[in-house]
């Protein structure tokens, strides 16, 4: 049976089409560089892509919210090195002032200092961050802390997600620290009232003074501790979050990019083919013609 000249023409014709469309196909994905840049390109992969994309986005937040909050504690951490450091001071002038040889002169001097003690511990846990206070609590757009020392703030502590449905402790409570909520110090208050017992000449309440400041620096202390460990855990779960984020970035990236020697290669493969298609057709056009002469 003959075959006929516009039969042998179109399947030529059909697999130009065709090498022309590999052809396009493969030197789109050199261009783009991706693999699959729509769900019906790989559907199952297309899947995991946006899987892989919403835990990187997730890890991502995580690694940002851990990194801030360990900034934070690392502030929080120089605030009680500085009110620790304003305590020891006072505890050494009470000591100092307890003993019998100072005069009233001796000791209305140094309620001037301790006074100025008073408002470097205020200046200090009125700290602020950013856009918060850190010593609020959650109440903290406006100073915890009065110019008398009274506490302004909640004793709510803020939390962060240090993994997938685990919340870790960001801020201490400065009701417990500074001003021993639940059966501490208040430390503020013993030294407002070291200030007065010096400007009155009292030898009693001076001697108050050094147990009361003692024991506020150890509860000051306690609570630097508690801040040093939560900061040790951000920072942990940063890094793990940040291992997590890169698995996750390679997991798409396995599934999405292509492998630019094997599609430069296909590319060159499809270019040859569309050639000797084109040549096919070029041939078929001519035989065709020169059976009409």
């Amino acid at each position: 049976m003959r075959v006929s000249d516009s039969y042998v023409f179109d399947q030529a014709n059909t697999r130009l089409m065709r090498t022309r469309r590999e052809s396009t196909e493969a030197a789109d994905r050199v261009s783009s560089g991706k693999r699959v840049e729509t769900p019906w390109d790989d559907s199952a992969a297309a899947g995991l892509i946006t899987r892989f994309a919403q835990d990187r986005a997730r890890q991502d937040a995580m690694m940002t919210a851990a990194n801030r909050a360990s900034e934070e504690l690392a502030v929080v951490d120089g605030a009680f090195d500085q009110v620790l450091t304003a305590v020891t001071r006072a505890q050494e002038l009470a000591v100092q002032l307890s003993n019998d040889t100072y005069s009233a002169a001796d000791r209305r001097n140094a309620a001037v200092e301790v006074q100025q003690i008073f408002q470097q511990v205020l200046t200090s846990i009125n700290l602020r961050f950013g856009d918060r206070y850190v010593f609020g609590g959650t109440a903290d757009q406006a100073p915890p802390f009065d110019p008398a020392g009274a506490y302004l703030g909640n004793a709510s502590t803020r939390r962060v997600e240090i993994a997938p449905g685990i919340l870790q402790d960001a801020s201490v409570r400065a009701d417990v620290a500074f001003k021993g909520a639940g059966g501490g110090v208040d430390v503020l208050t013993s030294l407002a009232t070291f200030a007065t017992a010096l400007s009155a000449n009292d030898a009693t309440g001076i001697r108050t003074a050094i147990r009361e400041l003692a024991d506020g620096s150890q509860q000051i202390t306690a609570a630097r501790s508690r801040a040093g460990a939560m900061m040790n855990v951000f920072d942990l779960a940063s890094s793990t979050a940040r291992v997590n984020r890169d698995d996750a970035t390679k997991g798409r990236s396995a599934l999405e990019d292509i492998d630019l020697i094997d599609a430069s290669t296909r590319f060159a493969a499809a270019e040859r083919a569309l050639e000797a298609s084109m040549s096919a057709v070029a041939r078929s056009f001519r035989l065709t013609l020169l059976d009409k002469l």
